[in-house]
């Protein structure tokens, strides 16, 4: 061990910490006044505490971490995984730019033993600290490159069920790095042999990292083939719900003549407003009024969200079911997610749309909001007195009856695996509503 001074160790921990701080408020753009003075007091806090801890600091940190987002509604292990990445990669470069320091003040200093570079601790903190930033330079370059070549396959940042799997994978390397290295301190391993297991481990972790990371590609372009596949789905879907309404325009075109054409050949204005009234009491009237209703949809800019709407409209309709549609006048637009949502709503009413078909109230109510960079689609029903909303998420549990439960707990799943996504659900008074919030990253 080199024994290096108290100013010395602060400013070698300063400087471990800042480049992974300050890389991780970059990447996420926690730019603000804020961020910067609770980042420089962890700083501190860290460089204070890295002189009596030494490496288990950086243990600690990302204990710090992971309690800090399991206290969050939901875990963000996209933050995590990016964080883990960054420090894991942070502690090899410091095992590195050590060893490279040291061979380099062995080489033009002339020294013989590693106890005599304790008499120059200030210059091999210096070089050390020197090292690490070239290091971190060309491997910020290096990342750069990599996240340009892989920028339109490789986008997990929503993805919640791959980004869980990889914090298990990453939680294990940086578990094993550490272990590492408090071995090799604790049992006095010499620099050489532990420079030689740590280039070892870090070439072996290169090539599977390389691996996992074309294996992750090809799944996402799965992934992305499968929810274009969903996408043409609901397009088809949408144009066929179209031509649907045309043909329901056509009919009341044809109506609207024959009215006339009645009302030409009434001359008591008694009986003109008769038929009248028989006309605007009849069914088909009322439909072709409901169906007007659906105009309002316009205001859906996502066109596969809109196309679900409007075929779980004629849907309901085939049910004898009124589906109210609820949207302000401001635009809804989802920018991500928008293939997990629509299953999440699709399931959501079909399940409503069914269980209203049991239902006095034969009515299910979609609504959309938006709230700053938040966004709710709301679905409401009522329900039966044997309703439970304790067991509503699980799996072969239904409201219409046994073995018909399967959509809601995958309505679970999806709002657990993707990120920024929440739900919500309130009863009262024979009437439930599950609303599903989608979170907008600034």
């Amino acid at each position: 061990m080199i024994e290096v001074s108290i100013l010395d160790g602060i400013a070698q921990s300063f400087f471990i910490y800042f480049g992974i701080i300050v890389v991780y408020n970059f990447i996420f753009g926690n730019t603000g006044v804020k961020n910067i003075v609770y980042s420089l007091i962890l700083l501190l806090i860290l460089s204070l505490i890295g002189i009596f801890l030494g490496d288990i600091t950086s243990f600690f940190l990302a204990l710090g971490m992971i309690i800090r987002e399991r206290r969050k509604p939901k875990i963000n292990y996209y933050h995590l995984n990016v964080f883990l990445m960054l420090l894991s990669s942070q502690i090899v470069v410091l095992a590195l730019a050590a060893y490279f320091s040291r061979g380099l003040l062995y080489l033009f200093l002339d020294l013989h033993q590693i106890a005599d570079l304790s008499t120059h601790s200030h210059l091999f903190t210096g070089v050390e600290i020197v090292t690490m930033c070239i290091i971190d330079l060309l491997a910020l370059q290096f990342g750069h490159v990599m996240i340009k070549r892989y920028a339109g396959s490789l986008d997990i940042s929503n993805d919640g069920e791959v980004n869980k799997h990889l914090f298990t994978i990453l939680l294990a390397v940086f578990g094993s790095i550490e272990l590492l290295l408090l071995i090799s301190n604790f049992q006095g391993v010499t620099a050489t042999i532990q420079l030689t297991l740590l280039l070892t481990f870090v070439l072996m972790l290169g090539l599977i990292s390389w691996q996992a990371l074309e294996t992750t590609r090809v799944y996402i372009l799965q992934k992305k083939v499968a929810t274009e596949k969903l996408q043409n789905e609901q397009l088809d879907n949408y144009l066929k719900s179209v031509e649907h309404q045309y043909l329901e325009l056509r009919k009341f075109k044809h109506d609207y003549k024959n009215l006339i054409a009645s009302l030409n050949a009434q001359n008591d204005i008694g009986e003109i407003k008769d038929y009248l009234t028989d006309y605007t009491n009849s069914k088909a009237f009322k439909i072709t009024l409901n169906d007007g209703s659906i105009a309002r949809i316009q205001h859906l800019k996502n066109d596969t969200l809109r196309g679900l709407i409007v075929q779980k409209f004629f849907y309901a309709k085939q049910c004898d079911v009124k589906l109210n549609i609820e949207i302000g006048d401001t635009d809804f637009y989802l920018s991500h997610g928008v293939a997990t949502a629509m299953r999440i709503v699709g399931n959501l009413l079909d399940n409503a749309i069914e269980q209203a078909i049991l239902m006095a109230d034969r009515a299910v109510t979609v609504a959309f909001n938006v709230i700053e960079n938040t966004s709710e689609i709301s679905i409401s029903n009522s329900v039966g007195s044997d309703f439970d909303q304790h067991k509503l998420f699980e799996t072969g549990y239904s409201t219409k009856g046994s073995n018909r439960g399967l959509g809601l707990a995958n309505v679970q799943e999806l709002v657990e695996q993707q990120h920024g996504f929440y739900m919500e659900i309130e009863s009262t008074k024979g009437y439930v509503t599950m609303s599903l919030i989608i979170t907008e990253d600034n």
